[in-house]
């Protein structure tokens, strides 16, 4: 079981704290936990976003794990009886064929991203998806080394890009 919590403190022990302050954090299903390096992942205001285009949660954790899943819809829970119970249960343990690939394709760029040392940003992890399924590379093809290349070389134009800018506005 995966339970997504915050760090509250550390015991004397070295025992942790752990909290759940709100609905937010819990029981997390339906998706794939990655570890990436610690530093990839900036410490930031914001870490649980939800992709509404995709109808995914991704949660980059600042110890490196990072969580790409199936959104959960907080406070939803449905009382049913008898038969209803059975159909209803099935329906939530059942993740859309779509969003699944959306996943899969969020967490291939997640492991592109990380094997090439970039910084992993929400803006940049949802760019190399895109790009991906825009250059009609399969999910599985993404991790083969002519898409690593692409990712290099569409980031050092980036940043070449915004080097220009920046001298420019001098």
């Amino acid at each position: 079981m995966m339970l997504c919590a915050e760090v509250r403190g550390f015991q004397h022990d070295g025992s942790l704290h752990l909290q759940a302050r709100s609905e937010k954090y819990g029981k997390l299903e339906r998706g794939q936990l990655l570890t990436v390096p610690p530093y990839l992942v900036k410490r930031k205001k914001q870490h649980f976003h939800h992709l509404m285009q995709y109808n995914v949660d991704l949660i980059l954790g600042c110890n490196g794990f990072i969580w790409v899943g199936e959104h959960v819809v907080v406070g939803e829970k449905t009382k049913t009886t008898g038969d209803q119970h059975k159909s209803s249960t099935e329906a939530e343990n059942f993740t859309p064929l779509e969003t699944r690939k959306h996943i899969c394709r969020l967490a291939n760029a997640v492991r592109v991203l990380s094997a090439l040392g970039f910084t992993l940003t929400v803006e940049l992890i949802i760019e190399t998806a895109e790009a991906s399924a825009s250059s009609n590379v399969e999910i599985n093809d993404m991790l083969g080394a002519e898409f690593y290349v692409q990712t290099a070389e569409r980031e050092a134009k980036r940043r070449a890009d915004l080097l220009r800018k920046k001298n420019g506005a001098r």
